[in-house]
């Protein structure tokens, strides 16, 4: 807690020397352009005490699987003490581990351990709000005068009613009335996420300082949540209808952003090597660029949104299509701006399995599906993230009714869509069961004993009962397996520098197959792009389809030998064509023409 004295001080702050872990001098390459990295859901990932839900000692206890993988850092997501209002990501106190994950000792026995196998830790800083419980706001609600009332974004209503029109992430108005001071406050997510004042430069020395403390501890970066609605308008006005028909979103990336971004930078991170990635939530190329851009001073990469919500809209699932990820992946590379270092991910903990998005429905080939999208993942240019579980190929949870789900965001939909009438219940639960965060959030499945190994309590929320097939245990040492061939297209990508920072290239066969629509809303065809950089060039030809599929090299290419397959005897350029089975994934090395 910060006493009254403090406040005053907090201002100064933004003057002392940043902190962190120094840059080494002359450093060729930032050591996080040559990382892969894996996001843990901690609530899922393992439980150490029986309780039922992840903890810290069960993290530690399994950091010799990550090492095994190969991955060279992990994102631990949300972890700070919270009331749960969201999961985690409504912070009561920022410098305590949340119980449900343990000490502050555990926490330190992870960190130890992780760093002792070579592995960099990030973790999750919630900056845009906090919890309602937070001391600062509970202070900045006392009175109109409190030192911490600025702290946060309040204002007077408006006949009888909210400031704006404004609305919240996950429905309702983004404005809760505080019948003690008789005005209203901001929440872009829900009413106990009150959002923070980033206006005003004692809000900003509070949190830098925060990131000092942990960086002191020895944490490698940082992962912003909602970073792209720090800035909020500095009009509080009605949206216009071109704004209502839009994203509907009152604060995203505004004009400041960049400032406090550069300010953050200045006073933090200038001059160390810890890594700073945003979740930049409806920013198009060039706000990326801008953000990250690395002659500005601000992040080092961003999560984009562009494909992730071509196929979900809120809570409604809809249609994928190929060559929508193609154009995606093309214009991610950045190859247009040698400034920008890209991120690239499948899945995280906001968003469905990538398996039952965009692989096979048939059962026969959801492995080698699993090992498709593992092969784009890991030879696209950036800093590649798996999610937990994606590494053995975990699918959507067989969810039939609302209260299976735990999400916020869920319960809020259902409250707003069914129990107002407006949608027929079944309409949106066959929606939800593929769109919820909650497919991504079920416990991670170590073994196929009755709760997949990842605890021996009832688990906070059900582990998907395809577990007894779909585990680590079952594919440890498996030649074929999806964790195999993780592990090995983690090896290559480190091998193989064009599949890291090489330009990439699209090759598919346009106006030959394109894209043909299949059984369950998806779609599939041949994609193929080449990686080159100064070392060599690699040819990625991927068969989204259930059908086999031939591909030509593109004239004057020669294929000089296949550096992984995730299939047994990969297929072979025969008079320069690729007979691909369905769900073949290929690597070659090649000569361009």
């Amino acid at each position: 807690m910060i006493s009254r004295r403090d406040v005053a001080k907090l201002g100064a702050s933004l003057l002392l020397a940043p902190a962190g872990v120094r840059a080494a001098r002359g450093a060729a390459v930032p050591w996080w352009k040559r990382a892969v990295a894996y996001e843990i859901y901690p609530r899922s990932f393992q439980d150490g005490n029986g309780d039922g839900i992840g903890d810290f000692r069960g993290m530690a206890a399994r950091v010799d699987h990550l090492a095994d993988l190969g991955v060279d850092a992990v994102w631990v997501a949300a972890c700070f003490d919270s009331p749960n209002a969201d999961n985690g990501y409504d912070v009561r106190d920022y410098r305590r581990i949340m119980p449900d994950f343990g000490t502050m000792a555990d926490f330190d026995l992870f960190l130890s351990r992780a760093r002792a196998r070579g592995i960099h830790v990030i973790l999750d800083m919630v900056f845009n709000h906090t919890s309602d419980e937070h001391e600062w706001f509970v202070r900045s609600r006392q009175s109109r005068d409190d030192p911490y009332r600025d702290f946060y974004i309040w204002r007077d209503g408006r006949d009888g009613g909210p400031p704006t029109d404004w609305q919240a992430a996950f429905g309702g108005p983004a404005w809760q009335f505080d019948a003690r001071t008789g005005q209203y406050y901001l929440h872009t997510f829900v009413a106990k996420q009150p959002d923070l004042n980033w206006e005003n430069p004692k809000v900003r020395a509070a949190l830098y300082d925060i990131l000092r403390f942990w960086a002191a501890k020895g944490v490698s970066g940082f992962r912003f949540d909602a970073i792209t609605s720090l800035a909020k308008p500095s009009a509080m006005r009605d949206l216009t209808p071109a704004q209502r028909a839009g994203s509907g979103a009152f604060a995203e990336i505004g004009p400041r952003l960049e400032g406090y971004l550069h300010d953050m930078y200045t006073h933090v991170f200038a001059g160390t090597d810890l890594y700073t990635v945003g979740e930049a939530w409806g920013a198009p190329h060039a706000a990326i660029a801008a953000m990250t851009d690395d002659r500005r001073g601000g992040l080092n990469s961003a999560f984009r949104f562009d494909l992730q919500l071509q196929d979900i809209r809120g809570w409604r699932k809809t249609p994928w299509r190929l060559e929508a990820m193609r154009a995606f992946n093309a214009d991610n590379a950045f190859d247009d701006d040698p400034h920008v270092w890209p991120l690239v991910y499948l899945e995280d903990h906001d968003f469905p399995r990538a398996v039952s998005r965009y692989g096979s429905a048939r059962p026969e080939f959801r492995e080698r599906s699993a090992m498709l999208l593992a092969t784009m993942l890991l030879s696209l240019k950036g800093t590649p993230f798996i999610y937990q579980g994606q590494e053995i190929g975990m699918a959507n949870y067989p969810f039939t009714a609302i209260d299976q789900y735990r999400d916020v965001a869920a319960h809020q939909g259902w409250r707003d869509e069914v129990l107002s009438g407006r949608v027929p219940a079944a309409t949106y639960l066959a929606n939800l069961a593929q769109s919820s965060r909650d497919n991504a959030r079920t416990p991670m499945q170590w073994d196929g004993s009755a709760h997949a190994g990842f605890t021996t309590g009832v688990p906070w929320l059900a582990v998907n009962p395809d577990h007894v097939r779909v585990n680590v245990a079952a594919q440890q040492g498996v030649a074929g397996s999806v964790l195999s061939f993780y592990r090995r297209m983690i090896a290559l990508r480190r091998a193989q520098s064009c599949l890291a920072t090489g330009r990439y290239q699209d090759v598919s066969p346009e106006g030959r197959q394109g894209d043909v629509d299949r059984p369950g809303g998806r779609t599939g065809g041949l994609y193929a792009y080449l990686r080159r950089d100064e070392a060599g060039a690699a040819l990625v030809v991927l068969n989204f389809s259930d059908a086999a599929a031939r591909y030509a090299l593109p004239d004057g290419m020669a294929a000089e030998r296949v550096l992984i397959g995730n299939l047994p005897h990969p297929a072979a350029a025969v008079g320069g064509v690729l007979a691909l089975r369905p769900w073949e994934s290929v690597i070659y090395a090649v000569r361009p023409g």
